[in-house]
């Protein structure tokens, strides 16, 4: 059983969705609790998954916590694995009071880098720490996300479906794409993320608006949607930039897109282990991205991409025009980053090294429920 913790769209979400593809059917059945209706669900029953809402409400809430324990002790899991620092509270005293063998508990991204004021942040940081010896184990999908639990945590890295980026098949069309979303002309830089503060969309156009000075052929498209959607347009416009950038929204064909790009560029000021730059590499696109958290556990400097510190515009400016400067040494970037992801980041590595942990640890769960400790 996940208890995820959003029924949304994003990078933990897309994690429950490679999950349900790819986990043994023969071994294992699947169910999920969702926080509430949303897209989430709808790929997840597409797949033959069963959800169940449980809305959670706000951090500490008795009410919810009742209802995820109902729900796990009528349902009965061998294991319980939640998603978020909130799931992870509720789902570690819940399962703990249904009598879970097995509660585990996944951190995809630094609780210290959580874009919530203050005081909500320290009530997220003292609840884990005060349900964390109710965990079992703690699954990081970063080694740098497990320094924060030292001796508790397992390291899993987050992989991609390599079906879904055919380098081959995207790759003959991609300057008709680029036409047919207005991008014709010269070099294509992208942005594919969530517009919000955590992947700092507004660094990327002055990385763009830098990168035309230096080169005034260049073209710019940033793919997805979020609160930050006027912002960007606005600071676009400001900056010059906006005749030369398409805003696309949010899109079904980010594998094609990606093939239309000539170097991916990720901003953030935060990330756990994205799993867009693991597409971009598959679709043998050089990355230039930000070095936070996982992320130099993907992208092998000067080798599949280039890094810098975030939010440092000149530093991004220089690696960005260093990959289109030297297309050869790009396409090499790029195809040695499609073998980077395919040797270590696939979906079913992530979910062969996740179920081998579950049959890990219930033996000895269950022989504690048996002694009653």
């Amino acid at each position: 059983m996940h208890v995820a913790g959003s029924a949304e769209w994003g990078g933990g979400e897309r994690y429950l969705e490679l999950f349900a593809r790819h986990h043994d059917r023969d071994r294992f059945a699947m169910e999920v609790v969702l926080p509430a209706p949303g897209p989430l669900g709808a790929r997840l029953k597409a797949l033959g998954i069963d959800a169940h809402v449980v809305d959670l409400g706000a951090l500490i809430s008795p009410g919810a916590l009742l209802r995820l324990a109902s729900v796990l002790r009528h349902l009965a899991p061998d294991v319980v694995q939640s998603h978020g620092a909130r799931s992870n509270v509720y789902a570690r005293v819940a399962g703990r009071l249904a009598g879970v063998p097995a509660v585990v508990s996944t951190i995809h991204n630094a609780l210290r880098d959580y874009p919530v004021a203050p005081a909500r942040l320290a009530l997220y940081r003292a609840m884990d720490r005060v349900t964390l010896p109710l965990a079992t184990r703690i699954v990081c999908v970063a080694g740098e996300l497990a320094r924060d639990y030292p001796g508790r945590a397992v390291v899993v890295h987050n992989g991609i479906d390599l079906d879904d980026f055919d380098v081959q098949a995207l790759r003959a069309p991609a300057g008709e794409r680029r036409a047919r979303v207005g991008l014709d002309g010269g070099p294509v830089v992208g942005f594919v993320g969530r517009l919000t503060p955590q992947k700092d969309p507004l660094t990327f156009l002055r990385v763009v608006a830098a990168v035309r000075r230096a080169r005034p052929d260049v073209r710019a498209v940033v793919v997805g949607d979020g609160p930050l959607r006027a912002e960007v347009e606005r600071v676009a416009a400001a900056l010059g930039v906006a005749p030369w950038a398409r805003f696309l929204g949010e899109r079904s064909d980010v594998p094609a897109l990606l093939a239309a790009m000539d170097v991916v560029v990720l901003t953030s000021v935060s990330e756990g282990f994205p799993f867009v730059v693991l597409e971009a590499m598959a679709m043998e696109r050089a990355v230039v991205a930000t070095a936070v958290n996982g992320v130099s556990e993907i992208v092998e400097a000067g080798v599949t991409g280039r890094l810098a510190t975030r939010g440092d515009v000149d530093a991004l400016t220089s690696a960005t025009l260093g990959v289109l400067d030297a297309p050869d040494a790009a396409r090499r970037m790029g195809q040695a980053g499609r073998r980077r992801v395919v040797d270590h980041f696939t979906a079913q590595r992530m979910v062969a090294e996740t179920q081998a942990l579950y049959l890990r640890l219930l033996p000895a769960a269950a022989v504690a429920a048996r002694a009653g400790v």
